[in-house]
């Protein structure tokens, strides 16, 4: 089984540091980077487009300190089957800045991957951030993190997820077991109360851990994620969440 982290608004994040902390990320899991990838405009008369272009870690490097790369793809790849992937998005190849982080959940021991992402937090700014869990294959990660392919975590979620829908920090995408947060999202609405508050109102609305003046770590009992996700999804304040369709009755066994 794999495992995905969005990192979203990552436009302050240079491509050096998150190259940087993929190498860190690759080595704290041991495991080397196999493959590399930048992406490259395609200009034609009529339109532009984009592709992946490989190219060894040196010279991937070398083309983002001279300013000639800034979006990457860096894998683990061993006998055609990917362990672990970071790639890094950026708006101006019709995107958005996001960073996402794939890997297959032996690789994470002691919880090392969500250390690393709170130390991230700690020195470098994004708006959001989710750590999701239960995709099949590398492929299915990536396809929730992008939010495409009809791939879902929950039985209660829409099939597509737009970005936009997040409305500046006023609605999450859903509520995950780890789930990084600004100082934005702690002030809304929810129960009369903010959304901070109603966290530290009781211990299975979860914890608040403060990463830097600006973020904050929201972790969620996994037994909880079902309540949590259906009661603020009906305060519309989760931009995936859908009413849950009930189970059809089954139909009553006909005494003889």
């Amino acid at each position: 089984m794999y495992s995905g982290i969005v990192l979203y608004n990552t436009e302050n994040i240079s491509p050096n540091i998150v190259l940087e902390f993929a190498e860190t990320l690759f080595l704290a899991l041991n495991t080397p980077i196999t493959e590399a990838s930048y992406i490259k405009p395609i200009i034609w008369k009529t339109y532009s487009d984009f592709k992946f272009v490989n190219i060894s870690l040196k010279g991937l490097k070398r083309k983002i300190n001279q300013q000639e790369a800034t979006a990457f793809d860096v894998l683990n790849v061993l006998a055609d089957t990917c362990y672990l992937r970071l790639v890094y998005y950026t708006e101006e190849f019709g995107g958005r800045n996001d960073i996402y982080i794939l890997y297959n959940n032996k690789l994470d021991h002691k919880g090392i991957v969500l250390e690393l992402i709170k130390n991230f937090a700690r020195q470098n700014y994004f708006s959001y951030g989710i750590k999701y869990s239960n995709c099949k294959d590398i492929n299915r990660a990536t396809e929730y993190a992008g939010g495409f392919n009809f791939t879902i975590v929950y039985p209660y979620e829409k099939y597509h997820f737009d970005e936009k829908k997040l409305d500046d920090n006023k609605r999450f995408r859903m509520v995950y077991t780890a789930n990084i947060i600004n100082c934005h999202h702690l002030e809304i609405g929810v129960d009369n109360t903010t959304l901070k508050d109603w966290i530290l109102s009781d211990t299975s609305h979860g914890t608040l851990e403060e990463l830097s003046d600006k973020l904050w770590l929201w972790q969620v009992p996994e037994n909880e994620l079902d309540n949590i996700n259906n009661f603020l999804g009906e305060l519309d304040l989760l931009a995936s969440w859908k009413l849950p369709t009930p189970e059809p009755e089954k139909p009553k066994r006909r005494l003889p």
